[in-house]
C-alpha cells in the first residue's frame, strides 16, 4: 500500500467522524477507521496495517516520548504505541509536522484543551486505533481474534522505516533539564511537574478501600488503581490492576482471567521499569 492510499483512508475515517468540524475524539475515529476497512480485503488490511506501523516508527523518537510524558503524565513503551496510533488519528499534515518539530503539538487544539482542562489528559492515546486493522479483520473473519495474527505471521516480509532517529530510551527524571531545551513550547504549556525530580504539588491523602486487602500484611489497600493492558503472542489481550498498600507500602497486583480477577499478589520486582512507571501514576 503506498503512503497516499494509507493516508487517504485515515483522512477519510476523520471526515466519517467528524473530525474536521467538531471535537477530536479518538474512539470515534478509530471505529469509522475500522469501518472503512472492513469494506477492503484481508490482504489490504495487512498492508494498512504495515503501513502504520512504519508511520508510527517515525514518530518513535526521544522528543515525541516526552510530549507523551508532558501531556499525559505517563509513560511506558505500552501506552506509548497507543499514543503514537492516536497521534496518526490527527491527520497527515499534523503528523508531519510532529515528526519535524515534535513541540508543535503545544500549538494543537487538543493539547491546548488537554493544558486548560477542557479535554482528558489521555485524549490522544488509543489503543483501538493502534489495533484497528486486527479489529476489523476479525469482524470480517466471522469475529475471529485470531485470524488477523496468524495472517501477519504467514507473510514474510515487513515494512520497516529507516533514516529516522529513535529513541535511545523512555524520558526519566534525568532528562527534566533537556526538557525546555528540546521542547521549548509544549514545556511551557504543560510544564514537566511529572518528572520525579521536581517537587509535587501537595495532593490529598490516599483512601482506603475497605474491601481489598494487602496479600502481604492484610492492610487496606488503596482505593486508586493503575491498569495495564498488552497483547499477547497469542493475540489475547492481558489485563492487569496494580494498587498500593497504604501500611507496608508495597505494590500489589492482580490479572484479570476469563472467569474474573485473580487473588492480589506482590508485584513481581523483576519488572523494575515498568513498576517505575507504576509507582509515580499512583502517587498522583
Amino acid at each position: 500500500m503506498e503512503i497516499n492510499e494509507f493516508w487517504g483512508i485515515v483522512d477519510q475515517a476523520r471526515d466519517d467522524a467528524g473530525a474536521a468540524t467538531g471535537p477530536f475524539d479518538t474512539d470515534a475515529v478509530a471505529e469509522a477507521l475500522i469501518v472503512r476497512l472492513t469494506a477492503m480485503s484481508r490482504d489490504e488490511i495487512l498492508d494498512f496495517d504495515e503501513v502504520l506501523d512504519d508511520v508510527t516508527a517515525r514518530l518513535d523518537t526521544w522528543e515525541v516520548a516526552v510530549a507523551c510524558q508532558l501531556i499525559t503524565g505517563y509513560i511506558s513503551d505500552d501506552f506509548f504505541s497507543s499514543f503514537r496510533a492516536g497521534l496518526v488519528g490527527l491527520g497527515r499534515r499534523t503528523v508531519e509536522q510532529i515528526i519535524a518539530d515534535p513541540d508543535c503539538l503545544a500549538g494543537h487544539p487538543v493539547v491546548i484543551d488537554i493544558a486548560a482542562g477542557r479535554a482528558e489528559r489521555m485524549s490522544l492515546a488509543s489503543e483501538d486505533l493502534l489495533f484497528a486493522a486486527s479489529s476489523a479483520y476479525a469482524r470480517i473473519s466471522g469475529g475471529d481474534e485470531d485470524a488477523f495474527w496468524e495472517a501477519l505471521d504467514a507473510r514474510e516480509e515487513a515494512v520497516v522505516s529507516g533514516d529516522v532517529r529513535r529513541r535511545d530510551s523512555e524520558p526519566d527524571a534525568d532528562d527534566a533539564e533537556r526538557v525546555p531545551e528540546r521542547l521549548p513550547r509544549l514545556s511551557a504549556l504543560l510544564p514537566p511537574g511529572r518528572w520525579a525530580s521536581e517537587p509535587k504539588p501537595a495532593k490529598a491523602a490516599p483512601q482506603p478501600d475497605p474491601h481489598e486487602r494487602c496479600p502481604l500484611c492484610g492492610s487496606a489497600l488503596s482505593a486508586q488503581s493503575v491498569g495495564s493492558s498488552s497483547r499477547r503472542e497469542d493475540g489475547t489481550i492481558l489485563t492487569r490492576e496494580f494498587r498500593q498498600c497504604l501500611d507496608c507500602s508495597r505494590v500489589v497486583e492482580r490479572t484479570e482471567r476469563g472467569d474474573g480477577w485473580d487473588t492480589w499478589r506482590e508485584a513481581d520486582p523483576a519488572e523494575h521499569d515498568h513498576l517505575v512507571d507504576v509507582r509515580i501514576l499512583l502517587a498522583f
